[in-house]
């Protein structure tokens, strides 16, 4: 064909390019505009999975296309907020994480990039349908701006072949104080090595989410219900006190085992005996340890005082839907379909051990199910029992600092008692929580002034009592 072309090679290739470019465009163009009518963004790949098979059904009820994406969570975030300011094209509805609807909404009530779903929750008889306290986690003052997707209560999981074995019955260990006397009884040096062998606790080194679910089981909070800096209070430094005696000093009773292949060693040696166990984690070690199948155990957290909480949060994810989105109507029943439709959620418990936020689901059979791996316990009726004590969690622009000074206070700590054991322990706790909490006022100070500036929230009145 190139041998006919009568303007030689370099043209003729210049006009197939060409062509090529023109199809691409029109090809192009044929996409765009079979566009789907609702795209939702997801950064857990258990969700992505479950929306997949999920979403057909939605489709043919409502005449409509919806597009499901995966991606990892940092790029997400920053996409996310990056289009958000840039006004450029964003997904109809996103999955969040614990923690980070702060990102979103900060600044301007009016710049907030996402719906305010507080009115649609109340008008279709969700609000009090759903576990109270997850709310707070996806709110900003009193408005809702996501949905909660899971309650995530706390139980603790633990070798129960092992523990029998110890003559341990676990339901004495109602409270942590017993608790952590049978742990210093059956923790140490089994071979004389040297060595620690046994611990009671995994608890981690750095504090982090372990150190904040004790919290949150405590009645201590980050920020109060109002948003304002909570974390130096009695409460936190109590269990920061308590935390660093378990994983330091001479009656250490917790070792850091970690996550993934070394979770699982320590798990199948017996190096730990007992895990702080959210519903999702319980999942992870049915997949990832499969060969402790009938070894294992849950029991509720030990209260903090008798006849207290048994048991806290760890967690959360919450589902947005932006402001720019061309099918708001359409978006919200999506929306409630995934997130509340009862035989779905049924059906997502047997797939991942995460119990419902609607309280309406826990009457599904899933959740009455023999669990063989955890000793054919019906830990989908475990977990919902515990699930109305979880304690809120509120949300706030600066929530991920407070966790990170908080996690330095920490360490300060920590260090402190490392080099001068109980002297004046009590105390450092609670100048590094005092030093923590006035950076993280001061940071959540610049974003209310911002917001009072622009007219779009009320006068905070500790700051016109400091003027």
């Amino acid at each position: 064909m190139m041998a006919r072309f009568p303007y030689g090679r370099a043209p003729f290739w210049l006009l197939l390019l060409a062509v090529a470019s023109v199809t691409a465009r029109i090809a192009t163009r044929r996409h765009d505009a079979r566009r789907p009518d609702l795209v939702l963004v997801t950064f857990t790949d258990s969700h992505y999975q479950a929306y997949r098979r999920a979403v057909p059904a939605f489709e043919r009820a409502h005449g409509v296309t919806v597009q499901i994406e995966l991606s990892n969570w940092t790029p997400l975030r920053s996409r996310l907020q990056n289009a958000i300011l840039a006004g450029t094209e964003v997904p109809d509805l996103a999955e969040v994480v614990e923690g980070s609807l702060g990102f979103f909404t900060r600044g301007p009530v009016r710049d907030i990039g996402v719906l305010d779903l507080t009115d649609r929750l109340r008008a279709d008889g969700l609000t009090d349908r759903l576990v109270p306290s997850r709310l707070s986690l996806w709110s900003a003052g009193d408005r809702v701006y996501a949905l909660p997707h899971d309650a995530h209560p706390v139980m603790l999981a633990y070798r129960r072949d092992l523990i029998e074995a110890l003559g341990i019955d676990v339901r004495t260990l109602d409270t942590w104080e017993k608790f952590a006397a049978v742990g210093r009884r059956v923790t140490g040096d089994l071979d004389g090595d040297g060595v620690r062998d046994r611990y009671m606790l995994d608890l981690l080194a750095s504090g982090d989410t372990a150190l904040t679910t004790l919290i949150f089981q405590r009645g201590g909070r980050l920020f109060d219900r109002a948003g304002n800096v909570a974390f130096d209070s009695d409460a936190v430094a109590e269990v920061i006190l308590w935390y660093l005696r378990q994983v330091q000093g001479p009656q250490k009773i917790a070792y850091d085992a970690g996550w993934g292949q070394s979770a699982a060693k320590a798990m199948t040696d017996g190096l730990v005996l007992f895990y702080l166990t959210p519903d999702w984690r319980s999942f992870q070690y049915e997949t990832e340890v499969p060969w402790l199948r009938g070894k294992m155990a849950l029991m509720p957290l030990p209260a903090w005082a008798p006849g207290g909480r048994r048991t806290s949060v760890w967690g959360g994810t919450g589902l947005m839907i932006m402001k720019a989105t061309r099918n708001p109507e359409l978006a919200w029943a999506l929306a409630k379909y995934l997130y509340f439709d009862e035989a779905s959620l049924g059906q997502r418990f047997a797939e991942t051990n995460i119990v419902p936020v609607l309280k309406d689901a826990w009457a599904r059979p899933e959740l009455d199910a023999p669990n063989p791996y955890f000793s054919n316990q019906p830990i989908g009726r475990m977990y919902a029992e515990l699930a109305p004590e979880t304690p809120p969690v509120t949300s706030s622009p600066v929530d991920a600092v407070a966790r990170a000074k908080l996690n330095e206070a920490f360490s300060r700590c920590l260090e402190s008692y490392k080099q001068h054991g109980e002297v004046g322990l009590p105390q450092t706790i609670r100048a590094e929580l005092a030093r923590a909490a006035t950076d993280v006022r001061r940071m959540a100070d610049r974003n209310r002034a911002l917001a009072e500036a622009e007219g779009t929230s009320p006068p905070n009145p500790r700051r016109r009592r400091r003027r």
